[in-house]
This record gives C-alpha cells, sequence and structure tokens, in this order.
C-alpha cells in the first residue's frame, strides 16, 4: 500500500481529525494500543474509535490482534510508508510548536505591557499621594 489518494490509502485519512489521532498514537507508540486506550487518550467515545480502528483496518492501514478480551490495533504499513508519514508530522508538529512560542510570547509581551502600565499607574499615584500642592 502507498501514500496515494485511493480510498485504503492513509493519506485519503488525514481529513479526518480523530483519524489522523489515532494515526499518530499508533505511529508514536512501540506496541499495540488498546481501544479503549485510544478512545480516552484522543477524547473519544469508545464506539466513536471503534468505528474509526474499523474503517482503518478495512482500508489496510491497521491490524488487529486480541489479547484476551481486548482489541489491541498497530499499523499495517511498510517501512518506507512509516517514514514518510513520521516526516510528514514533524512537518506538522514542528508548525504547531512555532505556532505556540508566538502565542506565548505574545502573551508574555502583554502580561509585561500590563506590568509596566500598572507600575507606571502605582508611581503616579505615590507621586500625588507625596506632592503638598
Amino acid at each position: 500500500m502507498a501514500l496515494s489518494k485511493s480510498p485504503g490509502s492513509v493519506i485519503s485519512w488525514l481529513g479526518s481529525q480523530p483519524a489522523i489521532r489515532i494515526i499518530r498514537g499508533l505511529l508514536l507508540s512501540p506496541k499495540p494500543r488498546h481501544l479503549r486506550d485510544l478512545a480516552s487518550q484522543y477524547e473519544l467515545s469508545p464506539a466513536g474509535a471503534s468505528d474509526i480502528l474499523r474503517r482503518l483496518k478495512k482500508a489496510g492501514i491497521l491490524k488487529e490482534h486480541r489479547e484476551g478480551n481486548r482489541r489491541c490495533f498497530y499499523l499495517n504499513l511498510s517501512e518506507e510508508e512509516l517514514a514518510h508519514l513520521t516526516s510528514l508530522f514533524q512537518v506538522f508538529e514542528r508548525r504547531l510548536i512555532e505556532e505556540r512560542a508566538i502565542k506565548i510570547s505574545r502573551h508574555a509581551i502583554d502580561r509585561l505591557t500590563w506590568m509596566d502600565e500598572a507600575y507606571k499607574f502605582y508611581r503616579g499615584i505615590k507621586k500625588l499621594r507625596h506632592d503638598p500642592t
């Protein structure tokens, strides 16, 4: 299976946020993941996670095995596909980190500006209190 836009490809699933989160979680996991574990980590209902996992399995992207009465899932991709997918997620994660850094910087500047204004206001009041006129 290649990273094409055919219905059974990983690329065709990149428009679904829950599917992206599950695929990324399985990509980062060194071992198969349990359905309820994936559902709780990505804030999905067990039924919703089960539906996504079932469709990803039907598309050939995932494989399933049982550990007792638990269903565990893992990616069914070639080494080349895993490498491409990993580099794709790295690009998105780098972008998210940059956006968060900008947001944090703006927040810090806003806080410092507010603190500076509050300090100037306090100094002005203090001068007025000590002004004999």
